[in-house]
C-alpha cells in the first residue's frame, strides 16, 4: 500500500546550522505520529518542508506519491491534507461562522457547517469574533478549519501549546475522534504525556536526527531504568548508597504497631534485579512490592542524555 508520506534523505540547512540531516521518514495510513524534540530541534521545520512551505537543500518528499511541489497546482492533493500549525493566526473581526465558511468555500466537498460545529463542540461561541475567544476556543475552532475538506492526513505543530490542562485534554478528544474516523495525524508536540496518551509512534529528533522510532510502549521499554514501588522500614539513604540506585523517594511514612516505621518507596535502579534481592534479604517485611518502567519523560530523557554522551 502506497505510504502518506515517503522522505529520503532529506535535509536542511539555516546559515551554518544543520537542522535536519538526511532524513528518511515514511507514514502510512491510520497511523499517529508524534515528533518530540527539545526546542529548536526542528520539528516546525520538519513539518514546514513536508508542506512545501519551506525547500530543503536535499532530498525528496512525496505526499500520495506525489512531489510536494505538487501541492501548489493540485487542489485534489491538497484537499487530501488539513493543517493546524502553531503561530496560525486569524482575523479577529470574524466570527467562527465566518471563518468556517470562508474556509469552506475553498473546497468542492466540504464538511458541512453544522457538522463542524457540533463535531467539535463550537455551538457556544461560533458567533463571537475570533479576538475574543479564549485559547482553548481558538484552538477548536483552527482544528475544525483543519477538517474542513475531510482530509486523510493531518498535519498538527504544537496544538495545545498555553493551553490549561481540561482544554488540552479536550483537544486530545478531538485528535482521537479524527483517527478514530481514519484519519492519520503527524503531531509536533514539546508534552511528552501527549505523545503518550496519542500516538502509535513516536520520533525523537535531536541534532537532526532521528535517534528513536518506536511506539510509546518499546521507547519506555528501552530505557534501562525501572522503578520500583514498595513498602519498606529500610532507611531510604541505605536504599540510595545501593550501587544502580539512581534514585529514591519517600511518598509517606505509615507506623506499624510495633513502632517501627514503614513507608512507601519509589526506587529508580538500573539494575532491578539486583536492587529487589537486597530489598528482600534485608526488609522480610517487604509488602506491596511493584516493578514498572519509568514514565515517557525518563525514557525521553535518558535516550537524549545518551545520545549526547555517544556523540
Amino acid at each position: 500500500m502506497q505510504p502518506y508520506i515517503e522522505v529520503s534523505q532529506l535535509s536542511k540547512t539555516y546559515g551554518n546550522h544543520l537542522v535536519l540531516d538526511q532524513l528518511d521518514f515514511r507514514l502510512e495510513s491510520g497511523e499517529i505520529v508524534a515528533i518530540l524534540g527539545a526546542n529548536g530541534a526542528g520539528k516546525t521545520t520538519f513539518l514546514q518542508t513536508l508542506l512545501g512551505m519551506l525547500r530543503p537543500d536535499q532530498g525528496q518528499i512525496q505526499l500520495f506519491g506525489q512531489p510536494v511541489s505538487a501541492l501548489k497546482q493540485q487542489m485534489s492533493l491538497r484537499g487530501k491534507i488539513g493543517v493546524m500549525l502553531q503561530q496560525a493566526s486569524l482575523p479577529g473581526n470574524l466570527t467562527g461562522r465566518e471563518h468556517l465558511q470562508l474556509f469552506s468555500a475553498y473546497y468542492p466537498a466540504p464538511m458541512p457547517t453544522a457538522d463542524l460545529i457540533a463535531n467539535f463542540g463550537l455551538a457556544s461561541f461560533i458567533d463571537q469574533r475570533f479576538s475574543t475567544l479564549s485559547g482553548g476556543q481558538q484552538q477548536s475552532l483552527l482544528f475544525a478549519l483543519a477538517m474542513v475538506g475531510k482530509p486523510q492526513l493531518l498535519f498538527l505543530d504544537e496544538p495545545t501549546v498555553g493551553l490549561d490542562v481540561a482544554a488540552r485534554q479536550a483537544f486530545w478528544q478531538h485528535i482521537r475522534a479524527a483517527a478514530a474516523a481514519g484519519i492519520s495525524v503527524i503531531l509536533t508536540t514539546h508534552y511528552l504525556e501527549e505523545a503518550d496518551q496519542l500516538a502509535s509512534r513516536i520520533l525523537v529528533l535531536k541534532d537532526g536526527h532521528f535517534i528513536a522510532d518506536a511506539s510509546p510502549t518499546a521507547l519506555k521499554a528501552q530505557s534501562l531504568l525501572r522503578r520500583i514501588d514498595c513498602h519498606s522500614s529500610l532507611d531510604s539513604a541505605l536504599v540510595a548508597s545501593w550501587p544502580y540506585v539512581r534514585q529514591v523517594e519517600v511518598i509517606g511514612a505509615n507506623p506499624s504497631a510495633d513502632g517501627e516505621g514503614s513507608q512507601r518507596l519509589l526506587i529508580d535502579s538500573e539494575q532491578p534485579e539486583q536492587t529487589l534481592r537486597q530489598l528482600l534479604a534485608l526488609d522480610l517485611a517487604l509488602s506491596q512490592l511493584s516493578v514498572q518502567p519509568l514514565s515517557l519523560e525518563h525514557a525521553f530523557l535518558q535516550l537524549t542524555a545518551n545520545q549526547g554522551a555517544m556523540a
